[in-house]
Protein backbone atom coordinates (compact mmCIF):
# COMPACT_ATOMS: atom_id res chain seq x y z
CA UNK A 1 0.00 0.00 0.00
CA UNK A 2 1.32 3.41 -1.16
CA UNK A 3 0.66 6.50 1.07
CA UNK A 4 0.63 10.20 0.43
CA UNK A 5 1.41 8.81 -3.76
CA UNK A 6 1.29 11.50 -6.67
CA UNK A 7 -1.58 12.01 -8.42
CA UNK A 8 0.02 10.71 -11.35
CA UNK A 9 1.26 7.60 -10.20
CA UNK A 10 -2.29 6.77 -8.05
CA UNK A 11 -3.71 7.36 -11.61
CA UNK A 12 -1.46 5.25 -13.34
CA UNK A 13 -2.44 2.87 -10.51
CA UNK A 14 -5.98 2.70 -10.61
CA UNK A 15 -5.86 2.52 -14.60
CA UNK A 16 -4.12 -1.10 -14.47
CA UNK A 17 -6.44 -2.37 -12.41
CA UNK A 18 -9.94 -1.88 -14.18
CA UNK A 19 -11.11 -3.86 -16.83
CA UNK A 20 -10.64 -3.22 -20.18
CA UNK A 21 -13.19 -1.51 -22.32
CA UNK A 22 -16.36 -4.57 -23.31
CA UNK A 23 -18.03 -4.27 -26.78
CA UNK A 24 -21.40 -4.57 -27.14
CA UNK A 25 -24.15 -3.93 -29.68
CA UNK A 26 -26.43 -0.96 -28.44
CA UNK A 27 -29.57 0.20 -30.42
CA UNK A 28 -29.20 3.31 -32.90
CA UNK A 29 -29.85 5.84 -30.20
CA UNK A 30 -28.68 4.33 -27.36
CA UNK A 31 -25.34 4.70 -29.57
CA UNK A 32 -25.48 8.57 -28.63
CA UNK A 33 -22.60 9.81 -26.61
CA UNK A 34 -20.89 6.41 -27.06
CA UNK A 35 -17.60 5.33 -28.25
CA UNK A 36 -17.89 3.43 -31.61
CA UNK A 37 -15.63 -0.01 -31.15
CA UNK A 38 -15.19 -1.00 -34.57
CA UNK A 39 -14.76 1.02 -38.26
CA UNK A 40 -18.17 1.72 -40.17
CA UNK A 41 -18.11 0.66 -43.90
CA UNK A 42 -21.08 1.76 -45.98
CA UNK A 43 -23.03 -0.87 -47.95
CA UNK A 44 -24.38 1.67 -50.67
CA UNK A 45 -24.07 4.58 -52.58
CA UNK A 46 -25.41 7.92 -50.95
CA UNK A 47 -27.38 9.37 -52.10
CA UNK A 48 -28.50 5.61 -53.98
CA UNK A 49 -29.95 7.53 -56.95
CA UNK A 50 -29.02 10.94 -58.95
CA UNK A 51 -31.59 13.66 -57.38
CA UNK A 52 -32.33 17.23 -57.49
CA UNK A 53 -31.24 19.34 -54.65
CA UNK A 54 -34.20 21.82 -55.28
CA UNK A 55 -37.75 22.32 -56.47
CA UNK A 56 -37.23 23.34 -60.09
CA UNK A 57 -37.63 21.76 -63.62
CA UNK A 58 -35.45 18.75 -64.90
CA UNK A 59 -35.05 19.41 -68.52
CA UNK A 60 -32.33 18.35 -71.45
CA UNK A 61 -29.29 20.85 -71.06
CA UNK A 62 -29.10 20.56 -74.96
CA UNK A 63 -32.32 22.17 -75.49
CA UNK A 64 -31.03 24.79 -73.93
CA UNK A 65 -28.34 25.67 -75.64
CA UNK A 66 -29.38 28.94 -78.03
CA UNK A 67 -31.30 30.27 -74.98
CA UNK A 68 -31.12 34.15 -74.56
CA UNK A 69 -32.61 36.69 -72.97
CA UNK A 70 -34.56 37.79 -76.53
CA UNK A 71 -34.74 34.09 -77.83
CA UNK A 72 -35.50 31.72 -74.93
CA UNK A 73 -36.12 28.44 -75.18
CA UNK A 74 -39.29 27.24 -74.67
CA UNK A 75 -40.10 23.57 -73.32
CA UNK A 76 -43.50 21.99 -72.48
CA UNK A 77 -44.05 20.61 -69.18
CA UNK A 78 -45.72 17.07 -69.21
CA UNK A 79 -45.53 16.37 -65.25
CA UNK A 80 -45.14 16.90 -62.00
CA UNK A 81 -42.72 14.58 -60.09
CA UNK A 82 -42.60 14.70 -56.16
CA UNK A 83 -39.88 13.19 -53.72
CA UNK A 84 -40.33 9.51 -53.77
CA UNK A 85 -41.86 8.24 -56.93
CA UNK A 86 -39.50 7.37 -60.28
CA UNK A 87 -40.22 8.76 -63.85
CA UNK A 88 -40.99 6.24 -65.91
CA UNK A 89 -40.26 6.73 -69.14
CA UNK A 90 -37.14 8.90 -71.06
CA UNK A 91 -37.70 12.62 -71.22
CA UNK A 92 -37.87 13.50 -75.26
CA UNK A 93 -36.88 17.25 -76.63
CA UNK A 94 -38.29 20.08 -76.21
CA UNK A 95 -40.30 18.98 -72.50
CA UNK A 96 -39.75 19.21 -68.91
CA UNK A 97 -40.89 17.84 -66.08
CA UNK A 98 -41.35 19.96 -62.74
CA UNK A 99 -39.63 18.30 -59.81
CA UNK A 100 -39.35 18.43 -56.39
CA UNK A 101 -36.28 18.34 -54.10
CA UNK A 102 -34.83 14.85 -53.35
CA UNK A 103 -36.87 13.36 -56.50
CA UNK A 104 -34.75 11.23 -58.56
CA UNK A 105 -33.77 12.85 -62.07
CA UNK A 106 -36.01 11.64 -64.58
CA UNK A 107 -34.10 9.11 -67.49
CA UNK A 108 -33.04 11.22 -70.53
CA UNK A 109 -33.17 14.87 -68.23
CA UNK A 110 -29.43 16.26 -67.69
CA UNK A 111 -29.42 19.16 -65.97
CA UNK A 112 -32.06 20.87 -63.28
CA UNK A 113 -33.53 24.66 -63.65
CA UNK A 114 -34.83 26.37 -60.32
CA UNK A 115 -38.25 27.30 -60.01
CA UNK A 116 -37.64 31.08 -59.57
CA UNK A 117 -34.96 31.17 -62.77
CA UNK A 118 -38.18 30.07 -65.31
CA UNK A 119 -41.33 32.12 -66.53
CA UNK A 120 -44.78 29.88 -66.48
CA UNK A 121 -47.27 30.24 -68.90
CA UNK A 122 -50.16 27.60 -68.83
CA UNK A 123 -47.97 24.64 -68.89
CA UNK A 124 -44.45 25.81 -70.75
CA UNK A 125 -42.04 27.69 -69.23
CA UNK A 126 -39.69 30.06 -71.01
CA UNK A 127 -35.94 29.41 -69.94
CA UNK A 128 -33.73 32.35 -70.85
CA UNK A 129 -29.90 31.42 -70.13
CA UNK A 130 -28.29 28.30 -71.59
CA UNK A 131 -27.60 25.34 -69.00
CA UNK A 132 -24.45 23.17 -68.72
CA UNK A 133 -24.69 19.39 -68.29
CA UNK A 134 -25.20 18.40 -64.77
CA UNK A 135 -26.36 21.57 -63.56
CA UNK A 136 -27.81 21.33 -59.97
CA UNK A 137 -27.72 17.53 -60.19
CA UNK A 138 -26.73 15.37 -57.13
CA UNK A 139 -25.30 12.03 -58.29
CA UNK A 140 -25.29 8.93 -56.74
CA UNK A 141 -22.56 8.43 -54.08
CA UNK A 142 -21.77 11.96 -54.47
CA UNK A 143 -22.07 12.06 -50.10
CA UNK A 144 -20.77 8.62 -49.67
CA UNK A 145 -19.67 5.50 -51.73
CA UNK A 146 -20.34 1.95 -51.28
CA UNK A 147 -17.87 0.27 -48.98
CA UNK A 148 -16.33 3.76 -48.20
CA UNK A 149 -14.95 4.05 -44.51
CA UNK A 150 -17.96 6.04 -42.88
CA UNK A 151 -16.94 5.87 -39.28
CA UNK A 152 -13.71 5.26 -37.56
CA UNK A 153 -13.63 3.19 -34.52
CA UNK A 154 -13.16 5.42 -31.45
CA UNK A 155 -15.32 7.48 -32.49
CA UNK A 156 -17.43 9.61 -29.89
CA UNK A 157 -20.99 9.52 -31.43
CA UNK A 158 -22.62 12.87 -31.62
CA UNK A 159 -26.17 13.65 -33.82
CA UNK A 160 -24.78 13.73 -37.11
CA UNK A 161 -22.74 10.11 -36.41
CA UNK A 162 -26.07 8.72 -35.66
CA UNK A 163 -27.39 10.67 -38.37
CA UNK A 164 -24.97 8.81 -41.22
CA UNK A 165 -25.33 5.58 -39.13
CA UNK A 166 -29.23 5.73 -40.05
CA UNK A 167 -28.41 7.08 -43.50
CA UNK A 168 -26.05 3.20 -44.46
CA UNK A 169 -29.26 1.48 -42.66
CA UNK A 170 -27.57 0.30 -39.35
CA UNK A 171 -29.90 0.12 -36.67
CA UNK A 172 -27.77 -1.74 -34.07
CA UNK A 173 -24.41 -0.32 -33.23
CA UNK A 174 -20.85 -1.76 -31.89
CA UNK A 175 -20.03 0.42 -29.16
CA UNK A 176 -18.40 0.03 -25.89
CA UNK A 177 -20.50 -0.75 -22.72
CA UNK A 178 -21.14 2.39 -20.35
CA UNK A 179 -19.09 1.12 -17.44
CA UNK A 180 -21.68 0.76 -14.28
CA UNK A 181 -20.39 2.76 -10.95
CA UNK A 182 -22.05 2.35 -7.40
CA UNK A 183 -22.27 5.53 -5.70
CA UNK A 184 -22.06 5.51 -1.77
CA UNK A 185 -22.30 8.40 0.86
CA UNK A 186 -21.72 8.12 4.14
CA UNK A 187 -22.04 10.22 7.18
CA UNK A 188 -24.71 10.13 10.00
CA UNK A 189 -25.54 13.16 9.38
CA UNK A 190 -26.92 13.12 5.30
CA UNK A 191 -29.84 13.14 5.31
CA UNK A 192 -31.94 12.09 1.62
CA UNK A 193 -34.02 14.74 -0.19
CA UNK A 194 -37.65 15.40 0.99
CA UNK A 195 -36.95 13.81 4.16
CA UNK A 196 -36.85 16.15 7.58
CA UNK A 197 -33.64 17.35 8.19
CA UNK A 198 -33.16 17.82 11.93
CA UNK A 199 -30.65 20.11 13.93
CA UNK A 200 -26.81 19.18 12.74
CA UNK A 201 -27.88 17.77 9.54
CA UNK A 202 -27.04 18.68 6.06
CA UNK A 203 -28.82 17.20 2.42
CA UNK A 204 -27.18 14.82 1.23
CA UNK A 205 -25.67 16.52 -2.84
CA UNK A 206 -22.91 14.49 -2.53
CA UNK A 207 -24.94 11.43 -3.81
CA UNK A 208 -26.39 13.09 -6.94
CA UNK A 209 -23.40 15.50 -7.92
CA UNK A 210 -21.39 12.35 -7.83
CA UNK A 211 -23.72 10.26 -9.84
CA UNK A 212 -24.44 13.20 -12.11
CA UNK A 213 -20.44 13.46 -12.75
CA UNK A 214 -20.61 9.47 -13.61
CA UNK A 215 -23.39 10.45 -16.32
CA UNK A 216 -20.69 13.14 -17.89
CA UNK A 217 -18.40 10.53 -17.86
CA UNK A 218 -20.48 8.46 -19.88
CA UNK A 219 -20.63 5.87 -17.38
CA UNK A 220 -23.68 4.68 -15.74
CA UNK A 221 -24.65 5.61 -11.87
CA UNK A 222 -25.78 3.00 -9.59
CA UNK A 223 -27.24 4.74 -6.66
CA UNK A 224 -26.44 2.71 -3.57
CA UNK A 225 -27.31 5.42 -1.24
CA UNK A 226 -26.13 6.13 2.21
CA UNK A 227 -24.91 4.22 5.07
CA UNK A 228 -24.28 5.76 8.40
CA UNK A 229 -20.84 5.81 10.22
CA UNK A 230 -20.80 1.95 11.26
CA UNK A 231 -18.50 -0.47 9.61
CA UNK A 232 -20.94 -3.65 8.98
CA UNK A 233 -23.55 -0.81 7.51
CA UNK A 234 -20.95 0.37 5.03
CA UNK A 235 -19.46 -2.67 3.96
CA UNK A 236 -22.48 -4.25 3.09
CA UNK A 237 -22.79 -1.06 0.94
CA UNK A 238 -19.68 -1.85 -0.66
CA UNK A 239 -20.77 -5.65 -1.41
CA UNK A 240 -24.48 -4.21 -2.85
CA UNK A 241 -21.86 -1.94 -5.26
CA UNK A 242 -19.52 -4.74 -6.42
CA UNK A 243 -22.71 -6.79 -6.66
CA UNK A 244 -24.30 -4.19 -9.49
CA UNK A 245 -21.57 -2.12 -10.11
CA UNK A 246 -17.67 -2.40 -12.12
CA UNK A 247 -16.62 0.82 -9.87
CA UNK A 248 -17.45 1.35 -5.98
CA UNK A 249 -17.19 5.25 -5.13
CA UNK A 250 -17.60 6.28 -1.64
CA UNK A 251 -17.61 9.50 -0.39
CA UNK A 252 -17.08 10.67 3.36
CA UNK A 253 -15.05 8.45 6.21
CA UNK A 254 -11.64 8.58 4.00
CA UNK A 255 -9.54 10.20 6.71
CA UNK A 256 -7.91 8.83 9.58
CA UNK A 257 -10.41 9.86 12.54
CA UNK A 258 -12.64 7.47 15.18
CA UNK A 259 -15.48 7.59 12.19
CA UNK A 260 -13.59 6.89 8.78
CA UNK A 261 -14.01 4.38 8.73
CA UNK A 262 -13.57 3.49 4.72
CA UNK A 263 -10.10 1.86 5.14
CA UNK A 264 -11.60 -0.87 7.04
CA UNK A 265 -14.61 -1.82 5.42
CA UNK A 266 -11.94 -2.20 2.53
CA UNK A 267 -10.32 -4.95 4.64
CA UNK A 268 -13.56 -6.24 5.58
CA UNK A 269 -14.30 -6.93 2.21
CA UNK A 270 -11.39 -8.49 1.29
CA UNK A 271 -10.21 -6.02 -0.69
CA UNK A 272 -6.13 -5.01 -1.43
CA UNK A 273 -5.66 -1.40 -0.47
CA UNK A 274 -3.94 0.61 -3.35
CA UNK A 275 -3.09 3.79 -1.53
CA UNK A 276 -4.24 6.50 1.60
CA UNK A 277 -3.99 9.81 0.95
CA UNK A 278 -2.61 11.75 -2.63
CA UNK A 279 -0.21 14.49 -2.48
CA UNK A 280 -2.92 17.05 -3.76
CA UNK A 281 -5.54 19.90 -2.26
CA UNK A 282 -7.55 19.31 -2.33
CA UNK A 283 -8.46 15.66 -1.64
CA UNK A 284 -5.67 14.71 0.09
CA UNK A 285 -7.70 12.04 2.24
CA UNK A 286 -8.45 9.80 -1.01
CA UNK A 287 -8.10 6.14 -1.11
CA UNK A 288 -8.66 3.09 -3.17
CA UNK A 289 -8.56 -0.55 -3.36
CA UNK A 290 -9.29 -3.20 -5.42
CA UNK A 291 -10.76 -6.73 -5.76
CA UNK A 292 -10.28 -8.59 -8.19
CA UNK A 293 -10.97 -6.69 -11.74
CA UNK A 294 -13.10 -4.31 -9.80
CA UNK A 295 -11.64 -0.83 -8.11
CA UNK A 296 -13.33 0.96 -4.97
CA UNK A 297 -12.36 4.83 -4.56
CA UNK A 298 -13.00 6.69 -1.52
CA UNK A 299 -13.44 10.18 -1.74
CA UNK A 300 -13.11 13.17 0.60
CA UNK A 301 -16.53 13.89 2.31
CA UNK A 302 -16.60 17.60 1.35
CA UNK A 303 -18.46 18.42 -1.54
CA UNK A 304 -15.87 20.52 -3.73
CA UNK A 305 -12.97 17.89 -2.61
CA UNK A 306 -14.99 14.92 -3.83
CA UNK A 307 -15.77 16.07 -7.33
CA UNK A 308 -12.26 17.35 -7.39
CA UNK A 309 -10.92 13.92 -6.10
CA UNK A 310 -13.47 11.94 -8.64
CA UNK A 311 -12.77 14.97 -11.68
CA UNK A 312 -8.57 12.99 -11.59
CA UNK A 313 -9.40 9.67 -9.87
CA UNK A 314 -12.40 8.70 -11.16
CA UNK A 315 -13.23 9.86 -14.73
CA UNK A 316 -10.05 8.18 -16.07
CA UNK A 317 -11.25 5.24 -14.89
CA UNK A 318 -14.61 5.75 -16.18
CA UNK A 319 -13.40 6.76 -19.80
CA UNK A 320 -11.15 4.10 -20.05
CA UNK A 321 -13.62 1.50 -19.70
CA UNK A 322 -15.62 3.07 -22.03
CA UNK A 323 -13.34 2.73 -24.88
CA UNK A 324 -12.29 6.87 -24.99
CA UNK A 325 -8.82 7.52 -26.71
CA UNK A 326 -8.47 9.94 -24.41
CA UNK A 327 -8.81 9.48 -20.71
CA UNK A 328 -8.15 13.32 -19.30
CA UNK A 329 -8.72 16.47 -20.03
CA UNK A 330 -7.11 19.28 -22.29
CA UNK A 331 -4.50 21.32 -20.50
CA UNK A 332 -3.69 25.12 -21.71
CA UNK A 333 -1.16 27.55 -20.88
CA UNK A 334 -2.90 30.52 -19.21
CA UNK A 335 -2.43 34.12 -17.29
CA UNK A 336 -3.79 34.62 -14.14
CA UNK A 337 -6.01 37.71 -14.08
CA UNK A 338 -6.08 38.17 -10.27
CA UNK A 339 -3.78 37.44 -7.44
CA UNK A 340 -4.17 34.47 -5.06
CA UNK A 341 -1.76 34.99 -2.13
CA UNK A 342 -2.07 31.50 -0.17
CA UNK A 343 1.19 29.66 -0.29
CA UNK A 344 1.46 25.88 0.30
CA UNK A 345 3.82 22.69 0.09
CA UNK A 346 1.65 20.70 -1.31
CA UNK A 347 0.53 20.24 -4.92
CA UNK A 348 -3.20 22.29 -4.82
CA UNK A 349 -5.76 22.56 -7.79
CA UNK A 350 -7.84 26.32 -8.06
CA UNK A 351 -11.58 26.62 -9.25
CA UNK A 352 -11.56 29.17 -11.90
CA UNK A 353 -12.91 30.26 -14.82
CA UNK A 354 -10.94 30.79 -17.75
CA UNK A 355 -11.92 33.12 -20.76
CA UNK A 356 -10.24 33.89 -23.66
CA UNK A 357 -8.95 37.33 -24.57
CA UNK A 358 -7.09 38.93 -27.42
CA UNK A 359 -5.42 35.69 -28.33
CA UNK A 360 -5.21 34.51 -24.57
CA UNK A 361 -6.66 32.43 -22.33
CA UNK A 362 -7.52 34.52 -18.52
CA UNK A 363 -8.23 32.61 -15.44
CA UNK A 364 -10.18 33.85 -12.85
CA UNK A 365 -10.76 32.30 -9.43
CA UNK A 366 -13.92 31.22 -9.08
CA UNK A 367 -15.17 32.03 -5.72
CA UNK A 368 -13.50 30.87 -2.37
CA UNK A 369 -11.58 27.86 -2.38
CA UNK A 370 -12.31 25.82 0.71
CA UNK A 371 -13.02 21.68 0.13
CA UNK A 372 -16.59 22.22 1.53
CA UNK A 373 -17.82 24.84 -0.60
CA UNK A 374 -19.37 23.38 -3.81
CA UNK A 375 -20.68 26.99 -5.25
CA UNK A 376 -17.22 27.85 -6.82
CA UNK A 377 -17.28 23.79 -8.52
CA UNK A 378 -21.41 25.56 -10.20
CA UNK A 379 -18.85 28.77 -11.17
CA UNK A 380 -15.69 26.65 -12.65
CA UNK A 381 -14.88 25.99 -16.41
CA UNK A 382 -11.24 25.20 -15.09
CA UNK A 383 -8.82 23.65 -12.12
CA UNK A 384 -5.49 25.87 -12.14
CA UNK A 385 -2.77 23.20 -11.51
CA UNK A 386 -0.55 24.77 -8.62
CA UNK A 387 2.79 23.23 -8.11
CA UNK A 388 4.25 21.76 -4.91
CA UNK A 389 6.03 24.49 -2.75
CA UNK A 390 5.11 27.67 -5.43
CA UNK A 391 4.36 30.74 -3.53
CA UNK A 392 1.41 33.09 -4.44
CA UNK A 393 0.09 33.49 -7.76
CA UNK A 394 0.25 37.24 -8.98
CA UNK A 395 -1.40 38.83 -11.78
CA UNK A 396 -0.07 38.13 -15.24
CA UNK A 397 1.60 35.32 -13.61
CA UNK A 398 1.62 32.54 -16.06
CA UNK A 399 -0.16 28.92 -14.98
CA UNK A 400 -1.29 25.63 -16.24
CA UNK A 401 -5.03 24.86 -16.90
CA UNK A 402 -6.74 22.32 -17.04
CA UNK A 403 -10.19 22.45 -19.41
CA UNK A 404 -13.55 21.40 -17.59
CA UNK A 405 -16.01 22.81 -19.56
CA UNK A 406 -15.78 24.43 -23.41
CA UNK A 407 -18.40 27.59 -22.65
CA UNK A 408 -17.66 30.08 -21.00
CA UNK A 409 -19.05 30.37 -16.88
CA UNK A 410 -21.05 33.25 -15.67
CA UNK A 411 -20.13 34.70 -12.10
CA UNK A 412 -22.73 36.73 -10.13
Amino acid sequence: MYCNIPLEQAQELLLSCVRPPVVEEAAILEALGRVLARDIYSVEDIPPFDRSPLDGYALRAKDTEEASADFPARLKVIAELPAGLVWPIPLYSGTAIKIMTGAPIPPGANAIIKMEDVELFDNEILIRTALKPGSNIIRAGEDVKRGELVLKKDTLLNAGGIGMLAAVNRSTIPVFEKPKVAVICTGEELVELGAFRGPGKIRNSNLYAVSAAVIEAGGRPVLIGTAPDRLEEISKAMERGLEQADLVVTTGGASVGEYDLIAEAYKKINSEILFRKVAVKPGTPTLAAKRSSQVLVGLSGNPAAALIGFEFLVRPLIKFMSGAPDCFRPRIDAVMAEDFNKAGGTRRFLRAVIKKNEGSYHVFLAGKQSPGILKSILYSNALIDVPEDSGPLLAGQRVEAIILAESEVFIP
